[in-house]
């Protein structure tokens, strides 16, 4: 029966607790870092869709002064629009091209913004840089993830 120890317990539990917390606060933050990464990703998905139902019948959307946007403008607007509850709209990069037979990319895809002519087969991708809010869990990733959605779809028969 040892008497004197009975005290050194309490700085254990002090020791414990400051070994710990580190570990559950980062837990905590990857937590709300990676809810928040794949929100955005959800969101960005749903825009270029929203974008690419426009498209595809050959809507225009108005201005405030009531003239039609051009298709690309009306697309780009529409996903900007839709983007802006989870992303600042002016650091989204969106581009829209015609594919190949072989619905592959052009060369030079990510130059266009070309909405295509009726029947013909088109891509919408929309990507954003996203940076993660806790600086530790952003060196594992290399501080950035390019979060990118498409949607490719063929032009209805619209009038032109």
């Amino acid at each position: 029966m040892v008497v004197g120890r009975a005290g050194n317990k309490r700085g254990t539990a002090a020791a414990e607790f400051a070994m710990v917390l580190p570990l559950f606060v980062m837990l905590i933050l990857g937590i709300v870092d990676f809810g928040f990464y794949f929100f955005i990703q959800h969101t960005l998905q749903f825009a270029t869709r929203e974008g690419t139902r426009l498209a595809l019948t050959g809507q225009q959307l108005t201005d405030g002064k009531g003239s039609f946007l051009s298709r690309e403008a009306s697309i780009v607007n529409t996903i900007k629009g839709y983007a802006s509850v989870a992303v600042e709209p002016d650091k989204l990069n969106i581009n829209i091209f015609q594919v190949g037979s072989d619905y592959s990319d052009p060369t030079d895809w990510n130059k266009q913004v070309n909405a295509g002519s009726p029947g013909a087969y088109m891509r919408v991708r929309t990507t954003y840089t996203y940076e993660f809010l806790t600086p530790v869990i952003g060196v594992f990733f290399g501080g950035n993830i390019l979060v990118q959605a498409e949607s490719t779809y063929r032009n209805e028969l619209f009038d032109t």
